[in-house]
């Protein structure tokens, strides 16, 4: 991994925060200059707070084109920046500090009098850009086509030209990065310096490369300006400019539009405490019309007016840049769609996005997954990695498919789990998801086969003479109860039967019972009947092979059979008249005979 090491961290959009560098001239020759970055929040009012990210006590080696000094040898190390801004892919960009670095810009390190022609044609660290990450810094080297140089010092047919010869004039001052279209804007608003040309930069090309020049409407006002900041729109950039001596001259904020190069003065600004540059400007990711200069302290400018706040106390240094602080992402998670049925091909699939597109490297997302359940399975882990460049990164829950009816509904609950605080992301709404596995087995109702029984099938015209039907259904009959269609038995006066429509089999049961009855009598030769009774189709139930029975009632009275007995003759009616007269002498004769005796 390069030295920068990741991107910067970011920042809550809430606060007043910024990237600050503050530089440190080296004590002697040969003592490289230091750079500390730090995170600068800047409240309503009062100090501004300072969190370090590191401190630069060994800078970035200089490029091989280098000439070294003598002494010391090797040469030194790159040292420090003066102008920059942050990238959109989270890294602070530079271009190489030379005031207060050992003089290096006036440096006969090579002779001036010598067949090399002078030190300043090899002398490149005017041009050379720095990349500031999370470890430290890398030197991205020569910047093509800005600046004149030769890349061996004798060898005068090496001499490269470029956009710019500044040779011993002062270096840049003032940089900030198009927050849209990640292009720098480099100037030298400073005495000696060109005061109405801007270079344009790729810092995203190695090594960066000079893509043209905005050529001013005019002048910016006063005799030099500090640092400038781009708005969020990346339309204007706005600075303060100052006139006169630290202690009688004055100070105006300005701004230059990107595109047309037109130059606006806007107010003034009282000097605090006194009337010296301010060597950084950034924007604010709390809010679109805030931008923070630092000097002697911290003011915050309100645009597009230019009005400028009052002095917040901050850590000094020799020198210092600022960069913005790029606002933490905001993460949202949605799952669509958000309910299956447990049968094949029922997928929900679970999409994190990002407000803005991840950094290099990828941004990874912590993730709550959902509990293990054998009714669904699910992709989504303990984190979700969005690619670099990209705002969407899936996972997904997928149905168990099954056909067992009456399992249920059960619910696969996803969440972004809270960030930490040195994350680069915050939660967005929503940051939770539930996906509804819905049971879609619906228990099938089975059509009970109904059957028909008489018991027994035949009955005499006697007392006790019944048969018991039964209506019998293969399955239970459900809530409410089966209705059975019948036709019942013709009415006759040889029976009487219970066997009316419909029939009810009680909820539960499979079962229900009627009666035909035969009618006792004893009336000779009234012969048989047959009660037939039968089922009729109907809703709920399908008929079987008995559907039908019949109950034979049968004549038991039957004539007597006489057989060979003779016939008795009878008397006339004269002979029964002499009959009674002879039984009449008889009986007076027998009571004369007890009455003498």
């Amino acid at each position: 991994m390069a030295a920068s090491g990741a991107p910067l961290p970011r920042c809550d959009a809430s606060g007043q925060s910024f990237y600050l560098t503050r530089y440190t001239g080296p004590a002697a020759t040969g003592t490289p200059p230091t750079a500390i970055l730090d995170l600068a929040t800047a409240p309503a009012t009062g100090a501004v707070a300072i969190a370090p990210i590191w401190s630069g006590a060994a800078a970035p080696t200089v490029s091989a084109r280098e000439i070294g000094l003598t002494p010391p040898n090797p040469p030194l190390p790159a040292g420090a920046s003066v102008a920059g801004g942050m990238g959109k892919d989270g890294y602070i960009y530079t271009m190489r500090a030379v005031d207060g670095d050992n003089n290096w810009y006036t440096s006969p390190a090579a002779g001036w009098g010598s067949a090399a022609g002078g030190g300043w044609r090899s002398h490149t660290r005017y041009y050379e850009m720095l990349r500031y990450g999370r470890n430290g810094v890398d030197n991205l080297g020569i910047v093509s086509g800005l600046g004149t140089y030769q890349t061996d010092p004798t060898d005068p047919s090496t001499l490269v030209s470029g956009a710019i010869d500044l040779r011993l004039g002062p270096n840049f001052n003032a940089a900030d990065i198009d927050p849209v279209t990640g292009i720098m804007y480099l100037a030298n608003f400073q005495t000696g310096g060109a005061l109405n040309r801007v270079f344009k930069i790729d810092v995203t090309q190695t090594p960066p490369l000079y893509v043209g020049t905005l050529n001013l409407a005019s002048n910016i006002p006063g005799a030099q300006s500090g640092d400038f900041a781009i708005d969020a729109s990346g339309q204007w950039a706005y600075g303060i400019a100052t006139t006169g001596n630290v202690i009688t001259g004055t100070s105006v904020s300005y701004r230059f539009n990107l595109s047309s190069g037109a130059v606006e003065t806007l107010a003034a600004v009282s000097p605090a405490p006194f009337n010296s540059p301010y060597g950084a400007a950034a924007r604010l990711p709390n809010a679109t019309d805030k931008l923070a200069f630092y000097g002697l302290g911290t003011r915050i400018m309100s645009i597009p007016a230019g009005t400028v706040g009052p002095s917040q106390s901050t850590a000094g240094a020799t020198s210092g840049d600022a960069a913005a602080c790029l606002p933490k992402l905001t993460a949202t998670l949605v799952c669509t769609p958000d309910a299956l049925v447990d049968a094949a091909g029922n997928i929900s699939n679970c999409t994190v996005t990002l407000d803005q597109a991840a950094p290099a490297g990828g941004m990874a997302i912590a993730l709550t997954p959902p509990a293990a359940n054998p009714r669904y399975t699910s992709s989504c882990g303990s984190s979700i990695v969005v690619a670099a460049g990209q705002t969407t990164a899936s996972c997904s829950i997928t149905a168990t498919p099954n056909t067992t009816p009456g399992d249920g509904d059960v619910t696969a609950a996803l969440a972004l789990a809270t960030p930490a605080a040195t994350d680069d992301y915050v939660l967005g709404t929503p940051s939770a998801a539930e996906v509804r596995i819905r049971n879609d087995d619906v228990d099938i109702p089975i059509t009970p086969v109904v059957n028909l029984s008489c018991t027994p099938s035949s009955l005499v015209d006697a007392a006790g003479q019944v048969s018991t039907c039964i209506i019998n259904l293969s399955e239970p009959a459900p809530a409410g109860g089966s209705s059975i269609s019948l036709s019942p038995p013709p009415g006759s006066s040889r029976y009487t039967s219970s066997c009316t429509s419909p029939v009810l089999v009680a909820a539960g049961a499979t079962q229900s019972n009627c009666t035909i009855t035969a009618t006792p009598n004893t009336v000779i030769g009234d012969g048989s009947v047959s009660a037939l009774l039968q089922l009729l189709a109907g809703p709920g139930y399908t008929l079987g092979p008995d559907s039908q029975a019949s109950v034979q009632v049968n004549d038991d009275d039957l004539p007597i059979d006489v057989g060979d007995a003779k016939r008795v003759p009878t008397l006339s009616a004269w002979a029964l008249a002499l009959m009674g007269m002879l039984l009449a002498a008889a009986g007076a004769l027998f009571a004369r005979k007890r009455h003498q005796g």
